[in-house]
């Protein structure tokens, strides 16, 4: 059995929006799941395999990606970008949540979109570069999908409908009906929102989805364009949904929605996400440029916080079994310090810059060492192996 022992923790980030940061020196773990967190035991170091000294550094969740677009393997077509996944990863990033595949030549039909859902699904869970998570697969929707075709999909793993509006069925009666039947059957229901993406996407307002009522609403601050104010107003104080946010979106609206979400009491339903592959590219650091835009405009808030929009809300949303450091979690983080003349990541957040990321472990191993897509830290972590 691997048993991890981290010891010698600077600030822990939990990944909870509600107690974003921690007090523990300590985390253990069996077999890539969490079983400790908290002050050090020794009895704990010496049943450890192997333990880390983390020599202070800050310590987060793996960042979770909660809108991508990723194809069937490692590399992005739109952009000829090759291993996009181990750049994710070179930045602390080390899962995304597809909520569609944008593949050239998608085929639109009933047989189509099964296959190419089942097959996305399994594919990257036994495909992990570097030890990354891409949750493949999200179901696109088209004429003629019936409750055999969600029931069957369903029980292949697919646990996600992708985002509606991005695919040949986009009129929202058509939409709200299949919305319920895949609920039924336990997806996760995502669907665009405000000016399209793209010159066959649909554009669709608060009405809109309302009606569609998904589980999330995606680009809410823009994909590139949101929805109006009062729209952007109307589903976050009316509505009963998650909402993803875009690294190149309206930065005004990541600004004004994580308020709005404030005053509504559901900063726990926001999320952060790139849009890979998107009209602005792909970011393996985009993310974090929203991290830290939101910690520099909210001095008075922990940039913990944050990062808990793009680690626990996402784990929470989709429920997976990773994205907080927490008993009965993957241990999946990364280590944080931090740069330039700040020498704490969170005041180098707050700065609006991107602090130091490194030492990526996904499911207890030890990934990258390094982050090559990010200043590297001013020390590094020693790993005793027993």
């Amino acid at each position: 059995m691997k048993k991890v022992y981290m010891k010698n923790l600077g600030s822990v980030v939990s990944g909870n929006v509600n107690n974003p940061v921690i007090d523990a020196e300590a985390i253990y773990a069996e077999d890539g799941v969490i079983q400790y967190v908290g002050a050090a035991k020794a009895d704990l170091e010496a049943a450890a395999n192997t333990i880390i000294d983390v020599k202070g550094l800050d310590i987060a969740p793996a960042l979770i990606d909660a809108h991508g677009h990723p194809p069937i393997n490692d590399y992005l077509p739109d952009y000829k970008a090759t291993d996009f996944a181990v750049n994710f990863m070179a930045g602390g990033t080390g899962s995304m949540i597809s909520v569609g595949s944008t593949m050239p030549g998608m085929p639109f039909t009933v047989s189509g979109v099964k296959a190419v859902a089942v097959a996305g699904k399994n594919v990257w869970a036994t495909y992990r570069p570097q030890g990354s998570k891409i949750y493949g697969g999200a179901l696109m929707l088209v004429d003629g999908l019936q409750d055999k075709d969600f029931a069957e999909v369903a029980a292949e793993g697919v646990k996600v409908v992708g985002e509606i509006g991005k695919s040949p069925l986009q009129d929202v009666a058509k939409a709200a009906e299949m919305a319920k039947v895949a609920k039924k059957h336990g997806f996760v229901v995502t669907a665009h929102s405000g000016g399209p993406s793209s010159c066959d996407c649909a554009s669709y307002t608060a009405a809109d989805l309302m009606k569609i009522n998904p589980d999330v609403i995606c680009s809410l601050n823009g994909g590139p364009t949101p929805m109006s104010d009062s729209d952007i107003e109307k589903v976050i104080k009316e509505g009963d949904f998650f909402y993803d946010m875009l690294g190149h979106g309206n930065l005004r609206i990541l600004l004004k929605a994580y308020k709005l979400a404030v005053a509504a009491g559901k900063t726990g339903k926001l999320m952060l996400g790139t849009n890979v592959p998107s009209m602005s590219g792909y970011s393996p650091l985009g993310l974090w440029v929203n991290i830290a835009a939101l910690s520099n405009a909210n001095q008075d808030v922990h940039p913990a916080t944050f990062i808990a929009m793009a680690s626990g809300n996402v784990a929470d949303c989709y429920g997976l079994n990773h994205g907080k450091i927490e008993k009965g979690y993957k241990l999946d983080t990364i280590l944080l310090d931090g740069f330039g003349y700040d020498t704490c990541p969170f005041k180098t957040l707050q700065s609006g810059n991107m602090c130091s990321v490194s030492f990526v472990v996904m499911d207890g191993e030890l990934r990258m060492p390094g982050c090559k897509n990010v200043p590297g830290p001013s020390r590094k972590p020693e790993i005793i192996n027993k």
